[in-house]
């Protein structure tokens, strides 16, 4: 056609490539239309590389399926944001030995962060940046703590680079810092990647506060009772002529209110942790049931599954030995490099245990006048240290009972290595012993037998429990296998009897009654996750004294040492009753008019409770006042919580001033099992 108006042969031939090359674009546009596209499911990878000559690099590589192949590097993660989809996101973050340790800290934290980067961002506005601009107390007290924590910081920084070179437990403290300093540095890079305008930086104090989430409720209490007091006695004391003039002139209630001299304290209902280990009919084999639940603010429900399999040395010096415990699975929060809920399963060379813990009721408060808060060392890193060099349960304790300051805790820590199969020889002295009057004397063999039995039960479970400046642990592994007493059940009531004393509290026998009966229901998962179900607190159904506090989670385990299988899931949000499906209509409407009976007859009684301010009682992490409350109130919540799951836009009305940001509006997930690529 060119041809014909009479164009040049160059131009001609340049129209027809043209038109050649759009043929091709347009056939091969058909064809990959109609190409298989990978399909991804959100996980996004990075490796940190370093070298003493050019530092850190980091390589990000997107989404990936392949993660058995994403390059090792010093360092490397994999992290899915799926909070919206299971109400967790999932991070696996593995260093490699053949670096110094310092690396590998360093580079696991920009990783993490550069990641995380935006729910960290989000967890810090709805816990510490909100609650410490709620009025002029909240402002003093995260001043004091921001100081507070600053100092310590700089003071363990020292105090490592002096000890951390043949204290191995000091050089692991040292390794939390300079994760978090990674994080820090790797938040910024994540956010400057992003491209993201920032209304507020987290400054690196804050970062602090976010990992000293467990020291908190203590740090208010002795900030309550010991620094704010001797400020006012020392202000009162240069006033005393003017005051004395001013009382008469004074309004009742306000000279009421300048006497309240008494202590501050500040309980709240604690999380719940069973333990139950058992032989199943007469199988010489044991196992493990082992339930948890968080009690903590709605505003923290931004939640993550971690695990850190940190190859990590004894010291600095990398001749030395890797630690037993290099790989750690928790429940955790952005921004936080350790289990704020107390949960762990920990394994490595030698080492496969589980770790749990709750709050520890303290009426005592006269046991912070022996502490020195300026030496405290936050409880996240105490236990990550433990976690990692302990060998054994007894190191762990052992690890654990160094600079026992804040962090009023009841743990309890098992050694799944040694549930091992009974000896059938032992069992069947045991049962003659337990019908003769007078057993026949035991030959050699057999009382070695008894003694070798018993040496390998030694160990396997220890229970922690800490008061302010005070630590008391102890191996109690026979007391879980004498059949009697297999089952234990934490709710912040001391299990020692010298600790019991120490706070001031008396026994707690709520669950003597039942133990027969739990003995036969709880046999498995299913049923430890009724139950923690039945006792769990809610306080967003307290009708106009609702606050957001409460059981955020649940975490189940169990072992069975027959065939050394592990099972391990976790539910996200505020528990609800659930109905089993196999329930007939009958059975289900049975069960709700119970329920609402029972909570008819218990509702007078909830007004009794007393709260000062049910706004701010609640919050745990978001630092405020906190007073008594009564433990019926967790009968009433649960025998309504049949009512459903917890949704953010029904609550509107009641917890408006409560920040949210990045959570789903509605907490209704099944259970979720982390599956890790390495």
């Amino acid at each position: 056609m060119l041809k014909v108006v009479g164009a040049s042969w160059q131009k001609t031939r340049i129209g027809t490539y043209i038109l050649i090359g759009a043929g091709l674009l347009v056939i091969g546009a058909f064809f990959i239309s109609y190409m298989e596209r990978p399909k991804y499911n959100g996980t996004y990878c990075a490796t940190a590389f370093w070298s003493k000559h050019t530092g850190f690099h980091i390589e990000y590589w997107k989404q990936q399926n392949d993660l058995l192949n994403i390059p090792k590097g010093a360092a490397r993660v994999c992290y899915k944001d799926s909070i919206y989809e299971n109400g967790w996101a999932q991070i696996e973050v593995e260093t490699q030995r053949t670096y110094p340790d310092w690396v590998q800290a360093f580079g696991a934290g920009i990783l993490e962060g550069s990641l995380t980067w935006n729910n960290i961002y989000n967890q810090w506005k709805n816990t510490i940046e909100s609650s410490c601009n709620r009025d002029e107390s909240s402002q003093n007290f995260c001043t004091w703590l921001r100081e507070l924590l600053d100092e310590n910081y700089m003071s363990i920084k020292e105090t490592a680079l002096q000890r951390g070179e043949h204290d191995h437990y000091w050089h692991q403290i040292s390794l939390y810092f300079r994760q978090l300093e990674g994080l820090e540095t790797g938040y910024i890079r994540g956010a400057s990647r992003a491209r993201s305008d920032l209304e507020e930086e987290i400054p690196f104090s804050d970062f602090l506060l976010l990992n000293a989430a467990a020291d908190i409720q203590d740090l208010k209490i002795y900030f309550e009772n010991f620094v704010l007091k001797t400020d006012n006695q020392t202000a009162d004391a240069a006033q005393t002529k003017h005051t004395a003039v001013e009382v008469e002139d004074r309004p009742a209630d306000a000279i009421a209110a300048a006497a309240e001299t008494g202590p501050k304290n500040f309980f709240l209902p604690s999380a719940t942790m069973l333990t139950k280990i058992f032989q199943t009919g007469d199988s010489p084999t044991w196992r493990l049931l082992f339930g948890h639940s968080t009690a903590a603010s709605y505003a923290s429900m931004l939640r993550i599954q971690k695990r850190y399999k940190f190859h990590y040395h004894f010291s600095p010096n990398q001749r030395s030995n890797t630690v037993p415990g290099v790989d750690i699975t928790f429940t955790g929060y952005p921004g936080i490099l350790g289990s704020t809920d107390d949960f762990y399963i920990v394994k490595g060379r030698q080492v496969q245990s589980i770790v749990g813990g709750v709050g520890i009721k303290n009426e005592n408060l006269d046991l912070w006048k022996t502490v020195n808060v300026t030496q405290a060392l936050p409880l996240a890193a105490r236990v990550m240290a433990a976690n990692r060099i302990a060998q054994n349960r007894r190191t762990w304790a052992k690890a654990m009972s160094r600079h026992p300051f804040t962090g009023c805790k009841q743990w309890i820590t098992v050694d799944l290595n040694k549930l091992r199969p009974q000896d059938n020889l032992y069992m069947t002295l045991a049962e003659d012993e337990k019908h003769d009057d007078a057993a026949l004397p035991l030959n050699a063999a057999d009382e070695a037998a008894i003694s070798e039995r018993h040496n390998r039960n030694k160990g396997l479970v220890w229970i922690v429990e800490q008061l302010p400046g005070r630590m008391h642990l102890k191996d109690v592994s026979e007391n879980f296998l004498t059949g009697e007493n297999s089952t234990w059940i934490a709710n912040g009531v001391p299990y020692f009897e010298e600790m019991l004393q120490a706070s001031g509290l008396t026994a707690d026998n709520t669950y003597d009654d039942m133990k027969a009966k739990l003995e036969d229901e709880l046999t498995n998962l299913e049923a430890v996750d009724q139950f923690m179900r039945k006792h769990g607190f809610r306080g967003d159904l307290l009708g106009e004294e609702s606050v957001a506090y409460g059981n955020i989670d649940i975490k189940l385990f169990s072992y069975n040492a027959q065939i050394g299988i592990s099972d391990y899931h976790a539910f996200a949000g505020p528990i609800f009753i659930r109905l089993q499906h196999v329930q007939t209509r009958e059975s289900v409407a049975s069960v709700a008019s119970e329920s609402t009976d029972i909570a008819s007859n218990l509702k007078d009684d909830r007004l009794s409770v007393s709260i000062d301010d049910a706004a701010q009682l609640a919050e745990l992490e978001r630092i405020t006042d906190r007073r008594s409350v009564r433990n019926d109130m967790q009968a009433i919540a649960m025998r309504e919580a049949s009512s459903g799951p917890f949704k953010w836009s029904e609550v509107a009305n009641h917890m408006s001033d409560v920040e949210h940001q990045g959570h789903p509006d509605e907490f209704n997930f099944g259970k979720v099992s982390p599956k890790w690529a390495w």
